[in-house]
């Protein structure tokens, strides 16, 4: 509101003119958006929204290199993994992705590199067992597609039954 704001410029015939004023915050509007998402989802975006999806932890060195197949693998599928090859314990690196509320947590062991597979845990600390790569890859397409309309579906109808 210029006129509000007693903004004016000169014009080039000496005489005072009110400016038109142009608002436009792409950006702000985006960064307050992103902020309002985190604050609903507590930090814990949900698969389809979160910037990593996924992240491969090896136990040991000897399962270094199925982990970084597996990362390739799943990234060709369209997901966005990383993996964690650090000499660390799995239990550290188990609690660090957590508190990073990465959605999935794929853990392999001997096991998992025997039978082509991985232990699947998510970030609310449920453990899923271990399954095969497609299926889990299913599993997150799946997540993906629903983009939480689930839960909503699930409340309509169970509020049309009372």
């Amino acid at each position: 509101m210029p006129e509000r704001l007693e903004a004016y410029y000169i014009a080039e015939d000496g005489s005072k003119k009110v400016p038109v004023m142009l608002h436009r915050a792409i950006l702000g509007s985006l960064e307050r958006f992103i902020g309002i998402l985190l604050e609903h989802y507590a930090g814990k975006l949900p698969v389809w929204l979160a910037p990593t999806q996924a992240v491969v932890m090896n136990i040991t060195d000897k399962q270094a290199a199925f982990a970084e197949e597996l990362t390739l693998k799943l990234k060709k599928h369209g997901l966005r993994v990383k993996s964690d090859l650090r000499n660390e314990k799995i239990g550290f690196k188990i609690r660090e992705h957590t508190l990073e509320h990465v959605p999935y947590l794929l853990v392999l062991g001997d096991r998992e590199v025997e039978s082509r597979s991985v232990s699947v845990r998510t970030q609310d600390g449920s453990d899923l067992g271990v399954m095969p790569i497609d299926k889990f890859v299913d599993l997150v397409r799946v997540e993906i597609a629903r983009r939480g309309r689930v839960e909503l579906e699930e409340t309509t109808a169970a509020s049309k039954i009372e």
